[in-house]
């Protein structure tokens, strides 16, 4: 009865944020569940203590559109570099990053991978995002992908690669090996001239030795912070805020989007110092 006591608040407050469970199950990497809460669907990683973190959030009515404050700055990453013909999001989730660009930049070839066979099913089975014209998903370990000497450079890479935490993560499921200096400098090889990589980066105890690691290897950073969240946003240049507002009002008048670039700016930290 005390772990009944204790667990039903927790269920209480998902299934009023994101529904009920619709598909549960077993990975070799994670224990998955989707919820869906009217025509929303969220892909959940249930942790080994029982808590949920939510991956994904896809509005099946407009799947477009960013549920997630996280993925919305994500896309900061325009601000650094307007072209982006060429990218690679390295975790797939439910694939809401990779609907974004298929509606908004149809003409920009996604590659997309994902160390999870089970994810790839449901991203494809309950969020309809699969490959197709332009899109391709691929089912391999990321480390061993930026091994290969087939998949030439990107514009933008974007890291957004979380597990089951473990041994082999941190406390919040990043995995250990994609955070060395030595694997990230090998995404400078895998990127084109003035291309950047953009990290979603889960504020914890770790993140100043992970923005040093992300500083030795790129030289310049710029950091942004999600909206009410842990979530940062580091992208690897740094233009002068002055030149960022500007190419944001810029983004904003052209591409005419929901996601406002001029909105992003609120976030960026001038000088990051760990909460």
């Amino acid at each position: 009865m005390l772990l009944t006591f204790f667990k039903d608040p927790v269920e209480r407050f998902w299934l009023k944020r994101c529904g009920p469970v619709i598909h549960e199950t077993q990975s070799a990497f994670s224990h998955i569940r989707v919820r869906e809460k009217d025509s929303v669907r969220s892909l959940m990683f249930v942790r080994p203590d029982g808590g949920e973190a939510r991956q994904t959030a896809i509005d099946l009515s407009a799947p477009a559109e960013l549920q997630l404050a996280y993925t919305r700055f994500m896309f900061a990453s325009f601000l650094h570099r307007q072209q982006q013909d060429r990218v690679l999001i390295v975790g797939l989730g439910g694939g809401g990053m990779v609907r974004f660009l298929n509606e908004h930049f149809p003409n920009t070839q996604v590659d997309a991978v994902e160390i999870d066979p089970m994810v790839v099913a449901i991203a494809d089975d309950y969020f309809q995002t699969r490959s197709e014209t332009n899109t391709r998903i691929i089912t391999e370990d990321a480390f061993a992908f930026f091994k290969r000497d087939d998949i030439g450079r990107y514009d933008v890479i974007y890291m957004d690669a979380f597990l089951k935490p473990s041994e082999d993560t941190d406390a919040d499921g990043a995995p250990q090996r994609l955070r060395t200096v030595t694997f990230l400098k090998s995404l400078q090889e895998r990127l084109r001239p003035g291309g950047v990589v953009t990290f979603n980066v889960i504020e914890n105890k770790s993140t100043p030795d992970d923005l040093q690691s992300i500083r030795d290897a790129f030289g310049e950073l710029t950091v942004y912070r999600a909206d009410r969240t842990r979530n940062l946003a580091i992208v690897t240049s740094r233009p002068s805020e002055e030149s960022l507002r500007q190419t944001a009002a810029n983004l904003d008048e052209t591409l005419k989007l929901d996601l406002s670039f001029v909105s992003l700016i609120k976030g960026l930290e001038s000088n990051f110092q760990p909460r």
